[in-house]
C-alpha cells in the first residue's frame, strides 16, 4: 500500500525536461539567491573525475571572465600606448621636414626619423624629372620618363595607387642602391593629382610592408614629404 500511495504521489507531481527547468532559472535569475541552500548541494562533475559545488564553479567562472576582462583591457591600453607613440612620431617628422633648410635636409631627415622612430630602413624620394634635373642629393632623384626606374614602376605611375609588399631584388636596387637585403616596400604618390613623384619606404623585414595593410601612415608620410618638397623647389 506504502508503495502505491508513493506513486500516485510521483504520477501526481508534473515532470519537468531539462529545457523547461533552463527556462524557468533564466526568467528567475534570483531563484538560487532565495535558496542558497542549493549553492552548495548541487554538485559539478569536474573532467577528472571530482566533484564541486555550484557556488564554487561559479567562483570559478567569475575568475575566468575576470582574467579575461584584464586582458582585453591590457590590450587596449597597449594599443593606445602604440597610437600615442605613432602620434608623436609623426609630430617629429612633420616638425623635421618643415625645419629642414634644404631638399638635402629634407631627404636625410626623412631617413632618419624612419629608421629610428619607425624601423623603416631605407627611403627614397623621387620627383618627376619636370620639377626636379639634380643628381648629386642622396636619397633624391629625378624619375627620367623613359628612364630605367620609371619603366619599372609603369604599373604605378599608371594607377598612381599605393604599392605595398614584398620587393624583388632588381627593383630594391634600383630604388635602394646603398640599401642590403630590402625585402617589402611601400611606394606612395606625391600629389597624386599632379604626379609631383613618389616616396619609397623599404624593409629588410618581409612582411613589414604587406598589401592588405593600413594605408594612412604612408598617405600621411606622403603629404608631408610633399609639402617639404614643394616649399624648396
Amino acid at each position: 500500500m506504502a508503495e502505491l500511495n508513493t506513486q500516485a504521489k510521483e504520477a501526481a507531481v508534473p515532470k519537468l525536461n531539462e529545457r523547461e527547468i533552463v527556462a524557468y532559472l533564466k526568467a528567475h535569475p534570483d531563484f538560487l539567491a532565495r535558496h542558497p541552500d542549493l549553492l552548495e548541494s548541487i554538485e559539478l562533475k569536474h573532467r577528472s573525475g571530482s566533484a564541486v559545488s555550484l557556488i564554487e564553479k561559479q567562483v570559478e567562472l567569475l575568475r575566468a571572465k575576470n582574467q579575461r576582462l584584464e586582458d582585453r583591457l591590457e590590450r587596449l591600453l597597449e594599443a593606445a600606448r602604440d597610437n600615442e607613440r605613432r602620434q608623436d612620431n609623426v609630430h617629429r617628422l612633420a616638425r623635421t621636414l618643415i625645419r629642414a633648410p634644404t631638399l638635402a635636409g629634407v631627404a636625410a631627415g626623412l631617413a632618419k626619423c624612419m629608421r629610428e622612430d619607425f624601423d623603416i630602413d631605407a627611403t627614397l624620394i623621387g620627383i618627376g624629372a619636370a620639377h626636379y634635373k639634380r643628381h648629386d642629393i642622396e636619397g633624391i632623384v629625378p624619375i627620367e620618363p623613359d628612364g630605367r626606374l620609371a619603366r619599372s614602376l609603369d604599373d604605378f605611375f599608371r594607377t598612381r595607387l599605393i604599392e605595398c609588399g614584398p620587393i624583388d631584388a632588381e627593383r630594391a636596387q634600383l630604388l635602394f642602391p646603398k640599401a642590403a637585403e630590402i625585402r617589402s616596400a611601400a611606394i606612395v604618390p606625391l600629389e597624386k593629382e599632379k604626379s609631383l613623384g613618389f616616396v619609397a619606404l623599404g624593409s629588410r623585414e618581409a612582411e613589414r610592408f604587406a598589401p592588405r595593410q593600413g594605408k594612412l601612415f604612408l598617405e600621411l608620410t606622403a603629404d608631408l614629404v610633399a609639402a617639404a618638397v614643394r616649399a624648396r623647389t
